[in-house]
C-alpha cells in the first residue's frame, strides 16, 4: 500500500468533479459487496444503499431476462434469482425501511460532491433535538469536506459512510457466495472490475488503515476466482466454437 500522494498537484475543481464522477460509473457498475449496493442515477449521481446486518438478498445473476435466455435454458434461467428493477424517485427511495439510501452527487453547480440521506429521515430528526423538519441539506461528512483542499477519492467517502451505518471491520468486503453463483460470463467480468477497484482502492490508501489485511485476503481469493473463471470460460468458448 502505497498510501495518497501529498505531493500530487490539485487541479481545478471541475477537473475534479470529472474524475469523481467517472469514479461514481465505475462503482455505480459493481456488484458482489457484502455490506452495499449502488446504482447510477443520471449523469452526476450515484445511489448507495446500505445493508444492515445478515439482511442482504442473495441475487444470483445482473443480466436481464432476456439477454441470459440467450444463453440459457430456461431450466437454468428459472433457477437464478433475477434483480428487480429500483425506481430511481426520491419519493420511492424514502419508502425504504430495511436498507439507508445515501445519493452521492457531484453537482457541477457545487463544483464539490455532497451527500445527502434519502431514508431513514426520521431517525435523523430524532438524532438531532433542534431539528424539527426534514430539510434537504447535504449531511455534513468529513471526507467531502476535506474534498475541497485535497484529493479524496469517492471510495474514502463511502467507507466513512459505511463506518456511521453499517457494524462492518470491512467496508468492501465481498459477497463471495454472490459471486461464485453468478453465470460464467458475468462472473468473468464482474471478477476482473472488482479486482481492478480493490486493487485501486489498496494502493490508494493509506497504510495504515483498519481493513488493510481483510482487503489483501479478499483480492488474494478474487485473483484465484478470476483466474479459474478465465479458465472456464475459455473451455466454454473453445468447446462452442468446435460444435459450430
Amino acid at each position: 500500500m502505497l498510501g495518497p500522494d501529498p505531493n500530487k498537484e490539485l487541479l481545478k475543481d471541475s477537473t475534479r468533479l470529472a474524475a469523481f464522477l467517472q469514479e461514481c460509473l465505475l462503482l455505480g457498475s459493481l456488484r458482489g459487496f457484502k455490506h452495499f449496493d449502488t446504482f447510477v442515477r443520471g449523469r452526476e449521481e450515484l445511489v448507495l444503499f446500505v445493508y444492515s446486518d445478515n439482511m442482504k438478498e442473495c441475487l444470483s445473476a445482473l443480466m436481464p431476462l432476456p439477454i441470459l435466455e440467450t444463453y440459457y435454458s430456461s431450466k437454468q434461467v428459472s433457477k437464478w434469482n433475477i434483480p428487480e428493477l429500483i425506481s430511481p424517485l426520491d419519493t420511492d427511495l424514502r419508502q425504504e425501511k430495511e436498507r439507508t439510501v445515501f445519493l452521492v452527487a457531484g453537482y457541477a453547480k457545487y463544483r464539490c460532491p455532497y451527500v445527502w440521506l434519502r431514508s431513514h429521515q426520521d431517525q435523523l430528526i430524532l438524532s438531532q433535538p433542534d431539528q424539527t423538519e426534514v430539510d434537504d441539506n447535504p449531511l455534513q461528512l468529513a471526507k467531502t469536506t476535506e474534498w475541497k483542499n485535497k484529493n479524496v477519492a469517492l471510495w474514502e467517502i463511502v467507507s466513512e459512510i459505511l463506518s456511521m451505518t453499517a457494524n462492518c471491520s470491512n467496508p468492501f468486503e465481498l459477497d463471495f457466495v454472490f459471486i461464485d453463483n453468478l453465470p460464467l460470463e458475468e462472473a468473468v467480468l464482474l471478477t476482473g472490475s472488482l479486482l481492478e477497484f480493490l486493487e485501486t482502492v489498496w494502493v490508494q490508501a493509506d497504510p495504515n488503515i483498519t481493513f488493510s489485511d481483510k482487503m489483501y485476503q479478499d483480492i488474494q481469493i478474487l485473483q484465484s476466482r478470476h483466474v479459474d473463471n478465465m479458465y472456464k470460460y475459455t473451455l466454454k468458448t473453445t468447446t462452442t466454437t468446435k460444435e459450430l
